[in-house]
């Protein structure tokens, strides 16, 4: 009885030992993906040794970074014999054809402002409120000796209209300018007044911002450049070369 158990106990392990090395196994697409494996890292395949050497080794990839960055180092390298005296290369870019605007005349035209400007101020204080007719001879009288006529705003606070009344006057080369804070740094108070000032006081203010009285010469009223220069001269001697010398370029002399 006794042998028939221990039979019948070693048939049973036997069955669970083969079923468990049948799971253990591969299926049969495993088996052709190892089969197909195999061959491919196989050294001595010749199939393979075709294609041997196609890729870099990692020994030749590292020396050759290394070579890009030495030469980069010597491109850049100040003391560098090879490239410190070589050119810069520039592409060439196609230079347009002039335009009717004669950029070199413009240029000199401001030099010279900003030389006569460079000692001394002349600024008319004007309006659109003007008349058109006194508007227009101080516009005139101003752009003859370089003087700025400056306005206190926009016309109708609108930037066209003010561009627009500016061309109608005759003005090509942007001596009409709106400038506020020029009415309060002079104390300006009424128009036409035309205003010269020392240039080299002109940015000296007070706590107010307003320009120093004796820094400065004013004369208010509807009369010609000419005219309030002459007036200039004689109220302040100290301008008075100054103003001599705008009454000339007026007149001519």
């Amino acid at each position: 009885m006794k042998r028939k158990i221990h039979l019948a106990l070693s048939l049973l392990l036997a069955t669970f030992a083969c079923e468990g090395f049948a799971q253990e196994l591969p299926p049969a697409a495993r088996l052709d993906a190892e089969r197909e494996r195999k061959p491919m890292f196989d050294a001595g395949n010749a199939a393979t040794q075709a294609g041997k050497g196609l890729l870099p080794r990692s020994a030749d990839i590292e020396r050759e970074k290394q070579r890009v960055e030495q030469d980069r180092k010597a491109m850049f390298d100040a003391d560098n014999p090879a490239t410190r005296n070589s050119g810069n290369s520039f592409p060439k870019v196609p230079t347009p054809d002039r335009s009717g605007i004669d950029i070199e005349a413009l240029a000199r035209q401001y030099e010279q402002k900003s030389a006569a400007r460079r000692t001394d101020e002349l600024m008319v204080f004007a309006s659109f409120t003007m008349p058109e007719a006194s508007l227009r001879r101080l516009v005139s009288q101003a752009r003859q000796v370089g003087a700025a006529v400056v306005l206190r705003g926009f016309r109708n606070n609108s930037l066209k209209e003010t561009t627009q009344a500016i061309q109608a006057l005759g003005e090509p080369g942007g001596n009409v300018l709106v400038n506020p804070n020029a009415f309060t740094k002079y104390q300006v108070k009424a128009v036409p007044t035309l205003v010269l000032a020392s240039a080299a006081t002109i940015d000296q203010v007070d706590a107010q911002g307003c320009a120093l009285p004796d820094h400065y010469v004013a004369v208010s009223g509807d009369v010609t450049l000419d005219y309030a220069l002459d007036e200039i001269a004689r109220r302040a001697p100290g301008f008075e070369p100054v103003a001599a010398r705008y009454l000339r370029q007026i007149r001519g002399q």
